[in-house]
């Protein structure tokens, strides 16, 4: 009974079904094709945050230059989106999709990215696996 741990591969691309708003009982739910970050990345992110707001008096700057970072990370880790409308129009880019989705969609993604075990948890395969699949 002993439990490995097993992780990703920086490079493999998950598809991730986002829970946000009920999308994972939708019958075409919006996945998200992102990649895993792990913690040595988060911490690449949050010295070049440093690095950047370092010796910053102007305060209004330093959110600028956060989401300035986290925008950079969530594009450099999410390849395409697929199932997310603005209207009748579909959004595949990551970066207008990270400019358009709601908060708690993105923030939902990050933690995801950055999370193996809540990775898993949304991994198509899994959910459909769970689920009895999407049909």
């Amino acid at each position: 009974p002993y439990m490995a741990i097993i992780s990703f591969d920086k490079d493999t691309i998950i598809e991730y079904v986002p829970a946000y708003g009920g999308n994972r009982n939708s019958d075409v739910p919006c996945v998200v094709r992102l990649k895993f970050v792990p913690y040595s990345r988060v911490q690449h992110y949050a010295r070049i945050i440093s690095a950047k707001t370092k010796g910053l008096s102007n305060n209004e700057k330093v959110p600028e230059i956060v989401q300035e970072i986290q925008k950079k990370q969530f594009t450099e880790s999410v390849e395409s989106v697929s199932g997310y409308f603005i209207g009748d129009r579909e959004i595949a880019d990551p970066s207008e999709f990270y400019e358009t989705a709601d908060t708690d969609l993105i923030l939902e993604l990050i933690k995801a990215m950055e999370s193996q075990q809540k990775l898993s948890e949304g991994q198509r395969k899994n959910f459909e696996r769970a689920s009895g699949g999407l049909s």
